[in-house]
């Protein structure tokens, strides 16, 4: 019995000391935890978007103005901060309202709609590369230089980047919003095909529809980490790790403590 009973004290001492040992290990999610990336490639952003795409008759009656031009220059990228720099906080704590845009100036060749006195139009997308961080969406199109485009464009009422930078527009409905022209007459998206012809039979007529005041582009963010080759699901930024409870092993040396004693009070009643 006395062997027994040294053998349990002895068990709960070493599972003692093994949980103090465990509270002792620094936690990974400390908030001085910052992400490395030892690489060369730059730590990937990727936001998505969901949206309604707009067919050609609300493309022009949510639109403020549409403009055929050729892009001029495409801008180096900004953050949406006062010096155009990255925000002082890690990747991973950078949230909707913490974003890089790029800028480019199209060249305007004709107005079709609401048309201004310059000849040159600022607008803007969401993504671009600063430094060692690259952001991207999968709805904002992409430009070229010297591309011809037909571009519905929106004033720019996002809070997070209307107030930074020149007077700009935001392109309409994202990527259905910019259609690359070429020199056969068609009229181009990711998923489009068509004339420009039928573009402009369509925002050529003199009927307003009952929403023509405009409609700025809405959608669903999800963000989310692309470190390397790591994926993203929007989603919201995959910067939280799931993390076991500080009492999780203390309960397990409570349990086998109990299991312990469990074993002395068979082999007592064992040998009565």
């Amino acid at each position: 019995m006395r062997n027994i009973v040294k053998h349990a004290i002895f068990l709960v001492g070493a599972l003692f000391l093994l949980t103090l040992n465990a509270l002792a290990l620094p936690n990974p999610s400390n908030d001085t935890f910052r992400p490395e990336n030892n690489s060369e490639e730059p730590i990937g952003v990727d936001i998505c978007i969901d949206f309604i795409p707009y067919n050609h008759d609300e493309l022009r009656s949510h639109s403020d103005m549409i403009v055929i031009g050729t892009v001029k220059e495409i801008l180096p990228s900004k953050w949406n901060t006062i010096d155009g720099k990255q925000p002082d906080k890690p990747i991973s704590e950078l949230y909707f309202e913490n974003i890089i845009y790029t800028d480019i100036i199209i060249s305007v060749d004709e107005y079709l709609k609401n048309p201004l006195s310059s000849r040159d139009v600022v607008v803007r997308v969401t993504g671009g590369t600063v430094g060692n961080v690259k952001m991207t969406t999968d709805a904002d199109p992409s430009f070229k230089t010297g591309e011809k485009v037909l571009i519905y464009l929106n004033k720019d009422n996002n809070s997070n980047t209307k107030d930074f930078g020149p007077e700009h527009f935001i392109v309409t409905n994202f990527y259905r919003g910019k259609y690359t022209l070429t020199d056969d007459g068609k009229a181009i998206t990711l998923y489009e095909n068509t004339t420009l012809n039928e573009l402009l039979h369509t925002i050529n007529k003199t009927k307003n529809k009952a929403n023509d005041a405009g409609i700025s582009n809405t959608g669903i963010l999800n963000t989310g980490i692309l470190n390397d080759t790591e994926t993203a699901s929007k989603q919201e930024q995959n910067s939280s790790s799931t993390q076991e409870p500080k009492s999780a092993p203390l309960m397990s040396s409570f349990w086998a403590f109990v299991a312990v004693i469990g074993v002395i009070i068979y082999q007592r009643k064992k040998k009565q």
